[in-house]
Order: structure tokens, then sequence, then C-alpha cells
């Protein structure tokens, strides 16, 4: 777990993306790996990716390729002449194999945080480029981390010209943090020849770089030319717009929707909307590396009123089935939604939500409060949420909100932000559709992605708060601001002071795996009742038998996790909330009047 903090709040969630597409025409590893993967797919049995090892790859590149791997890994420029130490994790199995070829000698020295111990590898650098190599060809997670020092203690050190860029860095000394994506994992020793050196931070993810050895996966569900996993959501407008998205294989390069009024003759009333498409990679993916995923912008449609549609490709005459979807009535201020918690891609969770849409087909749509799956750059697994939920999801929309293992290691939620189309109104630093705003009729809802610092969101949150006058107001975040398992000062300090400054309805919340209904709370204390402050609600939608341990002051119901969806009735201005179970029982209700 992690909390941003320090300065590492302004470049965290640009570090990363780099390191898996990158524009520069200079061949970098990740053109290497790229052609080597390839390379395997077309020349080696499944049997043979299975049992790859480090002697076998480096046999397969070529002298350059691996002097790529070697050098263009981690770059940056000194102005004076340094000593380099790497920080190379002691519980590595398989020593990067640049290292020793490339001078550096690996000395007594030991660095400790509390999860890992450090060997320290030095070498020394004239003035100029600095160059070092992938962390190995497994996915060894405590990648290593660097100091520089000069070696002329009287001469100022700079850093310059960094690949990755935006590199963070800090000063080597007990206390300071090594990942950007668990940056509570501080160090506990560091010997007094290395403090004081600058600290150049990396992030766990950066092991995925190279990873070959027990990396090549399959998926349950490959792609083909009809079109499937088909998903509504909204980027627009709820009672005029409906965004539309799916995939096929990469054969099928167009993609439309022909959608018409449900009344209405489909062979004669039809409309169409062209998709945009997009090419998405998992390249150890070994059955279904790409896939072409399309999105499709319906707009100026009627309120109210429900509308058939399929999608496909014309010039081949492939069609999903008919689906359909309910634009949100301008004239009413009834509706349903359904929220989930965690469901990482469990068919317990397929089961639930079918479930959920047979006992309340009225429900206007869905949301999922992060964590929708266990590996967020692994297109399997999405592969598997997908077909597990899209038989309701091509019905009813899907509107979401991140959780950290939907932004992977430090990798950033690329995936995530290609698969689902949201509206695109978040804060002006952050990614757009990580975080985003909608309303639906009376109702005002702030998806916030508590993968990005904390910070960052602050003055949007509010400017967003006070500039709704809906009649009821909804946060979801991945991280619960309430919970006597995990604690988060800086959200209560940051947002839960703005949920109470605008009223903020209910925040809803997962992350820990159990069921938990707060108190109404106002400045960080129970009050009497749902109109003087805000309700924190923490579920779950996946089996989980997580025990709170103990019940703190401002707990209303608690109890152990299990599959649960959350049911929400609005009707005007009074609210009904129902946590409901597989078996339909109702585990916890509340109402709330205005």
């Amino acid at each position: 777990m992690f909390i941003f903090k320090s300065k590492a709040q302004i470049l965290i969630i640009f570090l990363c993306i780099s390191f898996w597409i990158n524009a520069q025409s200079e061949r970098l590893v990740k053109n290497v790996i790229d052609d080597l993967v390839t390379k395997l797919y077309n020349e080696f049995s499944e049997a043979e990716l299975a049992n790859l090892n480090e002697e076998k790859i480096i046999s397969l590149l070529t002298q350059n390729d691996l002097e790529i791997l070697a050098t263009k890994h981690w770059m940056f420029d000194v102005n004076v002449p340094v000593v380099v130490s790497i920080m190379q994790d002691k519980s590595q199995s398989t020593i990067p194999f640049w290292l020793i070829e490339s001078s550096f000698t690996k000395t007594e020295l030991e660095v400790k945080n509390e999860h890992s111990n450090y060997i320290v590898w030095q070498k020394k650098f004239s003035i100029g480029r600095v160059n070092l190599g992938i962390n190995g060809f497994d996915k060894h997670r405590p990648h290593y981390f660097v100091s520089v020092q000069p070696q002329n203690k009287f001469d100022k050190l700079e850093i310059l010209n960094c690949y990755p860029e935006n590199q963070f860095i800090s000063l080597m000394d007990i206390g300071s943090f090594t990942y950007h994506d668990w940056d509570e994992l501080v160090l506990t020793e560091v010997p007094g020849s290395l403090k004081g050196g600058k600290l150049l931070t990396t992030v766990r993810g950066r092991a995925r770089e190279a990873h070959l050895i027990n990396a090549f996966r399959k998926t349950e569900f490959p792609s083909s030319e009809k079109p499937d996993q088909i998903i509504l959501t909204w980027s627009g407008n709820p009672s005029s717009s409906q965004s539309i998205q799916w995939r096929t294989n990469n054969s099928i390069n167009n993609g439309v929707v022909r959608y018409w009024l449900k009344d209405n003759n489909p062979q004669s009333e039809f409309l169409e909307k062209i998709a945009n498409v997009k090419i998405i990679e998992d390249r150890l993916l070994q059955n279904d590396r790409y896939i072409n995923h399309f999105t499709a912008e319906l707009e100026n449609l009627q309120s109210g009123k429900t509308y058939n549609y399929i999608v496909g490709n014309k010039e081949k005459n492939i069609w999903s089935d008919t689906a359909e979807f309910k634009t949100a009535s301008n004239s009413e201020n009834s509706f349903s939604f359904v929220y989930f918690g965690d469901t990482h891609k469990s068919k317990g969770f397929g089961e639930l939500v079918e479930i959920a849409h047979e006992n309340n087909p009225n429900a206007a749509f869905y949301s999922i409060g992060g964590d929708l799956v266990s590996t967020g750059l692994h297109r399997d697994e999405w592969d598997l949420l997908f077909n597990y939920s899209s038989k309701v999801f091509k019905n009813k929309p899907l509107m979401p909100t991140l959780g950290n293992h939907d932004s992977q290691d430090g990798l950033g939620s690329w995936m995530y932000q290609d698969l689902f189309n949201f509206p695109k109104n978040g804060p002006d630093n952050l990614p757009l559709e990580t975080t985003y705003s909608f309303e639906y009729q009376n109702t005002f809802y702030l998806m916030i992605d508590v993968t990005a610092p904390f910070k960052m969101h602050t003055k949007w949150i509010e400017k967003q708060l006070s500039e709704s006058n809906a009649i009821w107001k909804f946060v979801m975040i991945h991280f619960p601001p309430y919970s006597n398992d995990e604690v988060y000062p800086v959200i209560k300090k940051e947002w839960c002071s703005l949920f109470d400054q605008y009223h903020v309805d209910i925040v809803f919340s997962g992350h820990v795996h159990y069921y938990m209904r707060s108190k109404p709370m106002f400045n960080n204390r129970p009050v009497n009742s749902a109109s003087d402050g805000t309700i924190y609600v923490i579920s779950i939608s996946t089996n989980d038998n997580d025990r709170p341990r103990e019940m703190e002051d401002y707990v209303e119901v608690q109890f152990g996790g299990e599959y649960l969806y959350n049911l929400i009735n609005i009707e005007n201005n009074k609210l009904e909330f129902k946590a409901i179970n597989q078996e339909g029982k109702i585990l916890d209700n509340f109402s709330i009047t205005k």
C-alpha cells in the first residue's frame, strides 16, 4: 500500500508510460524485446516458451541487442566524475547479466528496508553519460535502484537528461523511499559511506520491461472476427448520448454501430455511427497478442428512450446480437443504480452481476469501486472480467473507478484507459478518464483515481462539488477514508473536509475486503443524522473472509467480506440503500430523506 508524499506527488504518474511506448527513432529496450517476442512466437513451441532461461534468451540476441539491454534501460548525464552504486535485491536469483561485464564491482556494503536486503555494486564514471541495463529477464519485483556520489567530495554534482524522463532524485539516507509505487517502504539501514548521495528512485513495474522467463500467458477467451466484449459507458450526457465499446481480432479494421428506437423497424429506421479503432497489445499473451478495440459515441439521442443496437463490420457483414440501452430521462428524478466493490475478475462476480440484473432489471447503470481485475496490464484478466459480465454491461452502462490493482506496479493504467470511454473532464494534470465526474438526473458522481497523488485532485474536487446543484452527491474512491485496517490521513485532510463542506451524501469504497457502513460523519466525528454528515460505505464483490479487527466508534454496521451488491434507489428526495448477497438476503439497509 502507499501514500504519496513530497515532490514525488508531481512526478509519479508520468514516470513509466515511456517504458512501454516510446516514440523515439532510436532503438531501445522495448524494441529489442518486442522483436525477440515475435521471433519466439514464430519459432518456438508452447513448451519451449514455458522453459526459457537466461542462457537461451542471450543466445538468441545479437551483440547489438545485448548492448542495448545493457545500456539503454536507465540513462543520465553527470557533470563531474562520479561513483554509481546499484542496490540489487539480495534475493534475486540471477544477477543482471550486464553488471559484471560492465565492470561493476560487488562490495561488502548492504542496504535494507523492511522487505529486502540489497547488495551494493559500484563503478566509477567520468563526466558525461551513465548507461545502465535491465533488471533481468525474470519479473523480480524489487527492481534495483541507484545512488550517485561525486568522486571528489568537493564537487557539486548535477544529474541531467534522464531517461526515463521526470526522474525523481532524493537523498540517499535512512527514511528515503526508493519505489514510487510504494513510497511507504523506506530505507532502514544505509552505510555511512553512501549517505548523502543522490538517490534515483524507480518503480517495481520496471522489472516487467524485459520479462521473458515464465512470462507467457494465454487468454481463455481470444478475440475473433465476431465482435464481443461489448460494453456501454458514458462519456457525455446520459440523457442524450451513449458510448459503446467492443473488440475483434486484428483482421477487422472497421467497425460501426447500427441503432434505432426500440419500437421502430430496424430494417428501415436504423442510424449508423462509425467507430474509432485502437490496437491494444499484450505482447506476452501468446494466443492473442493484438486486438482491435472499437469505440463509438452516439449523440443527439432522445431522453428517456430505449434503443436497440448492433455492432459489427459492414464489409464482411459480421454483426453482434441485438442489445439495448436506455437514455436518462430529463423529466423524472427517480432511478436506481448498483454499486460493486472489488471484483478482481472473479467468476463469482459474474454470477453476482447477473443476479443483480435479474432482480433489478430497471437499474439505470452499474459502478465498480476499483480493483476490477488483479493485474491491470494483463489483458487476459480483462477478458475474464468481460466474459463474465458483458451480458449485463452490453445492456446497462458500467461507470467504474480505478483501484491499485488496475494501475499496476507504477506502470500506469493505460490498458484500463484503452478499454473504456469515460468523461474527459478530470484534473488537467492527470491522465484523461482516470478521474472524472458525471450527472445522472438529480444525482452527481465524483469518480476519483486514488492511484494518482491525492493532492493533485483537491482543487478539482472542490470546483466540482461547489458547482453542482444536484440533490444527491456521491463519491467513489477505491481506498476507504475510514477503515481500521489501513489509514489514509491525507484523504481525510484533503478530501473529507470538502465532503463535509459541500455535503456529499455517500462515499463508496472497497480495497479492504469486508463490509462497513459508518455513522454519518462530519469533521472526523460521528453525528446524529445523515442531513448533518456523510456516510462512508466499504463493500466488496468477491469472496473473501477478511474480518475487521475491531469495531471503531464511527461504525454503524460491520461484517466479514462476501459477495455483495449494493442497490441504491432514488425517488426524488428519498434514498434507499440495500446491501444484498448472492442469495438475495438483505444484510444492511438504510434510508435518507431530504
